[in-house]
């Protein structure tokens, strides 16, 4: 049965949650020497799933195969900090040594407020919850939700570039409006397909202002005070590490400069 399962995959989109993940695995997928699983395999970062169903039962997970030499998947829980980064990379990196990885990362406090979107529509958060009041009221790295700590990006990426140094790439959430297609093209190269194929409609990834699902209906906001707020108090600093660490320019994340979306 084994060799009839697709092989192991030469690719992970490994995060961040809210951050135009499934618009990139689904682009990916189009190209023809690219083969990507269509919903989140969640495999390396379940330690009990891990150790009990093993990788015959991950690569059975990848159904459709049909024989292409590029294989991934997208999970963005593979980055969370409350899924303990540095473990789940040493388990890709013991099954998959020499996977690509990517990271695609979205300004934090808009990340963040995304999440809070996403929890309030399944009823997880009061529906008046306020961002800055939630990210206060405890230990950020102990919240389940991982409102915050979704977005420590320096931190979770750490440990993946220490152990597979320029396999990792970091692609940001900000350039797919302004140029989707120099950013599906990096991802291409990265992976390992050719670049001169694009999809015959290379979507826009778009969000609701409002995170109301496209309607009209007021949706939760982030004020000036409390995005400058969120941004001091929790994502400051690791910013200013991730721009060390991979060499980026992200003063565009600064408060003054970035417009509120969820």
């Amino acid at each position: 049965m084994t060799a009839t399962l697709a092989p192991l995959p030469t690719f992970l989109i490994i995060g961040a949650q809210k951050s135009a993940t499934r618009w990139l695995r689904t682009n990916l997928g189009e190209h023809p020497d690219v083969f990507a699983a269509e919903r989140e395999l969640r495999f390396f970062h379940a330690p009990q799933k891990f150790a009990e169903r093993g990788t015959d039962w991950y690569r059975a997970q990848f159904e459709g195969w049909t024989g292409e030499s590029i294989v991934g998947e997208a999970t963005p829980g593979y980055m969370m900090w409350r899924h303990v980064p540095d473990e789940v990379a040493a388990r890709i990196h013991g099954v998959v040594p020499a996977v690509r990885l990517i990271a695609l990362l979205r300004n934090p406090v808009d990340r963040a407020l995304s999440g809070m979107v996403h929890h309030i529509k399944f009823e997880r958060l009061p529906a008046r919850s306020n961002l800055l009041e939630l990210a206060r009221r405890g230990d950020p790295a102990s919240d389940p939700l991982g409102l915050v700590a979704g977005g420590w990006y320096a931190r979770s990426l750490a440990p993946y570039r220490q152990r597979f140094g320029d396999q990792l790439l970091v692609l940001l959430h900000d350039d797919i409006a302004d140029d989707p297609r120099a950013v599906y093209v990096a991802a291409l190269r990265h992976v390992g397909a050719s670049d001169d194929f694009l999809p015959e409609e290379l979507a826009q990834v778009r969000y609701s202002a409002s995170g109301s699902g496209g309607t009209d209906r007021p949706g939760p906001r982030v004020s000036a005070h409390d995005r400058r707020a969120l941004y001091d108090e929790f994502f400051r600093d690791d910013v200013r590490e991730l721009e060390a660490m991979f060499g980026l320019d992200l003063s565009r994340w600064e408060p003054a400069r970035a417009e509120p979306v969820a």
